[in-house]
């Protein structure tokens, strides 16, 4: 069988075609313009087409000279992709196998294209091998359409066209499933994170879901299934604030997946880092530790996720007033030298905790000195300045942005001259964007700050409204108010203890 095949091969793949073949790194190709253009791309010595263009040819990217070049270089870095060297310590065993497994069937759907049937077959037979045990179901479900279809046509093997069909016709429903339960997920998040509906909405849809898809895990029975599948019954839990349901959920998602070989860190992060909020919010904070623990074990120091579970373990150090251990998570954070490769909200949150630190710094809980050497010095209006994104939203993460100056100003006694914001401009804030369901607790909060600003020249009507707004929050607790628990970068209550008192 295996000589047929080479034969096939042989016929269809000939030395005067792989000549043909460009890839990055070919002997003739060196000093070439496409290897400088190349290596100036890899060096950051062209940082944009226009930069390129004029290096070499003078003109600008619509120069046909400089996007031939350009297309040139392209294709062949498309090419020598499928010669990625995937022994490299970033490549686990399950990603290994995807990247072979994708890369042979391509080959196989090629070589059926040119009539290359043995080789074609034989290759799609040892694919289908290792995707059936990587659980690579849709990737199955199309082996198994082309190996049907190819034994229908052959005759006499009547055998391997009713095996190849009725596993067909069974991994087709499981993709079936897996993109329901996708589906659902994503239709959820789309709703709940961009506030699209209200909690209630959500809630009684991601119930609907979830009583659907929960019944059909054990037939289904594969990692992404369960993946999305939990990931609905967490919305479910969340966006009606029950945390300690949030977190049984989790555990019963991390005990399966944890007990298939096929489940990834992805899928075994996506719910601890959940189930590691939760706890926060929970005040749980012994059994907090130790799932960011297993967090990080989950992680590569620097990635993109190593940076949440900071985030994470340093609202937990904040949460239960572990201010020091706050300072030296932020320090390891933004000092690590891959910081700088965070953008957008991932890098102004970072920023924002910074100048929480500084609050509290301001308040007596850490040594300024301490805080200025890791989060610089605290210059208000240029604070104010470094929130692109934060600056465009009107709630979530924003809140805390709009709350600190207000903060810093009680503290300090100097807050129109510091941040120019007056208190008609932030009743006019609230009333539009934190009189609602969601924002109840921030509503009350920033009444309670305004009043606490008023304290000097309004006497016991201030004091009145004081008390009236803290006997309010002390009623909606954190685990019933719809916000983000992230929103309060320091508790309300911490934070109102602390102003209060001063």
């Amino acid at each position: 069988m295996e000589f047929d095949v080479l034969k096939d091969l042989v016929r269809i793949i000939t030395r005067n075609k792989v000549k043909q073949i460009e890839v990055l790194g070919n002997s003739d190709q060196e000093g070439s313009r496409t290897e400088e253009l190349y290596e100036g791309i890899s060096k950051e010595r062209f940082t944009s087409d226009e930069e390129a263009a004029k290096f070499f040819f003078g003109t600008n990217e619509k120069d046909p000279n400089y996007r031939k070049l350009r297309n040139k270089l392209m294709r062949q870095l498309i090419n020598t992709a499928f010669f990625i060297d995937v022994q490299q310590p970033m490549f686990n065993e399950r990603s290994k196998a995807q990247y072979h497994c994708y890369r042979d069937y391509a080959a196989a759907f090629i070589l059926r294209t040119r009539e290359a049937h043995q080789s074609s077959v034989y290759l799609l037979q040892q694919v289908l091998e290792q995707a059936i045990k990587f659980e690579f179901t849709e990737l199955i479900a199309d082996i198994c359409r082309q190996l049907r279809s190819q034994f229908a046509r052959t005759p006499g093997d009547s055998s391997n066209h009713e095996k190849f069909s009725e596993l067909h016709r069974i991994y087709e429903e499981k993709r079936y499933l897996e993109f329901k339960a996708f589906d659902y997920q994503e239709n959820l998040i789309h709703h709940y994170i961009n506030g699209r509906s209200t909690n209630e909405e959500v809630h009684n849809l991601a119930n609907q879901y979830f009583e659907e898809l929960l019944p059909k895990a054990p037939s289904v029975d594969t990692v992404q299934f369960y993946l999305h599948t939990y990931h609905v019954g967490v919305i479910k839990f969340l966006s009606a604030n029950d945390c300690k349901k949030s977190v049984e959920i989790c555990d019963e998602a991390l005990q399966i997946l944890q007990a298939r070989k096929n489940s990834n860190g992805g899928a075994l992060l996506s719910f601890a880092i959940q189930k590691l909020g939760c706890l926060t919010q929970l005040r749980q904070f012994e059994a907090d530790d130790k799932t960011a623990l297993y967090c990080f074990s989950l992680v590569e120091e620097g990635g993109f996720n190593w940076f949440r579970v900071m985030e994470l373990q340093f609202y937990n150090r904040i949460y239960s007033h572990r201010y020091q251990d706050a300072l030296d998570i932020y320090a390891k954070a933004v000092q690590h030298t891959r910081f700088n490769l965070l953008n957008g909200s991932y890098r102004e949150l970072w920023t924002l905790c910074g100048g929480y630190l500084h609050l509290l710094a301001l308040l007596g809980k850490l040594q300024p000195k301490n805080v200025e050497e890791v989060a610089g010095f605290f210059r208000p209006v240029k604070f104010q300045n470094d929130f692109e994104v934060m600056d465009k939203e009107k709630s979530g993460m924003n809140i805390p942005r709009i709350l600190l100056p207000i903060m810093v100003s009680i503290v300090t006694g100097a807050y129109e001259e510091e941040f120019g914001q007056s208190v008609e401009s932030l009743e006019k804030y609230r009333k539009r964007y934190l009189d609602n369901d969601t924002n109840r607790r921030s509503a009350i909060f920033l009444r309670m700050l305004l009043a606490l600003a008023k304290k000097s020249f309004d006497g016991d009507r201030a004091l009145r409204k004081m008390e009236k707004e803290r006997e309010q929050l002390k009623q909606l607790p954190p685990q019933m108010a719809g916000q983000n628990f992230a929103v309060e970068i320091i508790p309300y209550e911490d934070l109102w203890e602390m102003l209060s008192k001063r």
